[in-house]
Formats: C-alpha cells, sequence, structure tokens
C-alpha cells in the first residue's frame, strides 16, 4: 500500500530519468503505475503528469535527472532531431520505461546516470557526451521498438500542422473538422494517426492540454477560477471542475493550495 507522497503531481516539457537510491517508490504516470525497488529507475518522456508515493518504511531517497531534448539535438540538426528526438515530444505514454540492473542494456543507463550524479561538476561536454550514451541505448532497445517505424514519421509530418493549432488556439472552439482539414485528412485517419503519434484522442489531448495550461495559470496568477477555466476554452464550470479532477486527481482549488505549499512542482 502507497503511503506518504514523495514528489508532488507535475509536469514538465523536458524528459526525466528518476533513479531510486533507497526505499521502494510507486511512480504515477498518467493512468499508470510503476513499482521501483532501491537500485532501479525510470525514463519519464516530456509532458506527462506524474507523482511518487513511498511504499515501505524506509525513507526513500532519489535523485532525478531532467534534460531537455535539445540538449541531445537542437531543431536545427533536423535529420538528428527528428530521427532520435522527435519520438518522444508528443505526450506518448508508451514511451515510459523502467530500468533495472536486471537487463544489460538498461544497466548501462544506470551506470552512465550514477556517473552525472557524481560528476556534476565535470561540464558541459561531459554532460552532453554522457546523455548521448544513455540516448543510444535507450534509443535503440526502447524508443526505435515502439516509434521508430517509417509510418510514425509519417504521422508526426502529416499531423504537425493540427498540433500546432490546438497549442494556439486551445482556448477557442476547435472541430474534429478543422484540425482533419490541416492533416488533409478524413475525419476517420485523422483519428486513427492521431492516437498512433499521441497515445489519445485528439478530443482527450485538446482537453488535456487545456488542463495543463490551466494549471500555469493557478499557478502563476491570481485570477479566479471560474476565469481561468473561460480563458482556456471550457464555457462550463463545472465542466471544467470534473475534466480537471479526471486529469489531475483533485480540484483546482486543491492544486492551488498545494502547489503554494510545494516547491516541487514545475510547470
Amino acid at each position: 500500500m502507497d503511503h506518504e507522497p514523495v514528489l508532488y503531481l507535475h509536469w514538465h516539457h523536458e524528459m526525466e530519468f528518476l533513479v531510486l537510491v533507497q526505499g521502494e517508490i510507486t511512480v504515477h504516470m498518467e493512468d499508470r503505475s510503476y513499482v521501483l525497488q532501491a537500485g532501479d529507475g525510470i525514463f519519464i518522456p516530456p509532458g506527462l503528469l506524474h507523482y511518487a508515493n513511498s511504499r515501505s518504511e524506509i525513507p526513500p531517497a532519489f535523485y532525478a535527472f531532467v534534460l531537455s531534448p535539445m540538449f541531445l539535438f537542437p531543431e536545427s540538426e533536423t535529420y538528428s532531431y527528428n530521427t532520435y528526438v522527435l519520438p518522444v515530444l508528443h505526450n506518448n505514454l508508451a514511451f515510459a520505461t523502467v530500468l533495472t540492473e536486471g537487463i544489460d542494456w538498461q544497466k548501462e543507463i544506470l551506470t552512465y546516470l550514477n556517473q552525472i550524479i557524481q560528476n556534476q561538476e565535470a561540464g558541459e561536454l561531459y554532460m552532453r557526451g554522457t546523455s548521448l550514451l544513455i540516448w543510444d541505448k535507450l534509443f535503440h532497445h526502447h524508443i526505435s521498438k515502439i516509434g521508430g517505424k517509417k509510418a510514425f514519421y509519417v504521422n508526426a509530418d502529416q499531423l504537425s500542422d493540427s498540433l500546432v493549432y490546438i497549442h494556439k488556439n486551445y482556448h477557442q472552439n476547435i472541430t474534429l473538422e478543422e484540425l482533419a482539414e490541416y492533416a488533409h485528412l478524413s475525419e476517420g485517419q485523422f483519428c486513427r494517426s492521431f492516437k498512433e503519434l499521441t497515445g489519445m484522442t485528439p478530443f482527450r489531448y485538446l482537453i488535456r492540454y487545456r488542463i495543463l495550461q490551466s494549471c500555469n495559470q493557478l499557478l502563476l496568477t491570481d485570477k479566479k477560477v471560474t476565469e481561468i477555466a473561460l480563458s482556456c476554452g471550457f464555457n462550463n464550470i463545472s465542466y471544467y471542475n470534473r475534466a480537471f479532477f479526471k486529469i489531475m486527481r483533485m480540484t483546482p482549488t486543491e492544486y492551488r493550495k498545494t502547489t503554494e505549499k510545494n516547491s516541487t512542482f514545475i510547470i
């Protein structure tokens, strides 16, 4: 049974490697849960909601290595960026994975992560070089098995305009017809391709994006909840509250209060 929270609910645009040094925890990521024993790690793709609870009486201890995807390859390095980084940038939970010492390539990643923590003063070249070694193992043994197929890159390219449109216009009324038109696909084809790329339906992606944007305002402004809901595209405050609770597992007011008390949140 889970005990006290050790990592409060948050999300960030960066990717994260969390390594448990002591104790036993459950990492909750979106609608999945992963149990970590001491020595285990977990890869958390960017943009995913996650938090953790202790599972034992031993106080847990962990470290996290958080890095921007562009630290590996800047967007200007188009081929490398699109090939090695792009697959994990669409909030797809499928790319998350536990890392254990019982599997060789995962053990190598854990070793590299420990080296980074032990050599934090080594400088940018060391950090980037070691990060690339980590990514080489993760990409070839895990990411490429899921998102390395030609169809994935076709979907990413074909849906990019639709995703940009959502991100820029989430506060407005957006129809499936509009999104499909941007991708030059039928509505049925668009929905199938969108779910293959993001792991979500277009509607769920839109609602989730609106909720996460509202989290920014709850954290960074003193606006009333009703005002925030309206500014993020929710015309019905009751629906906003239900959608918020379903995604964040707490009410907007609870989120604001919890966030004020805990600097662990990164938005």
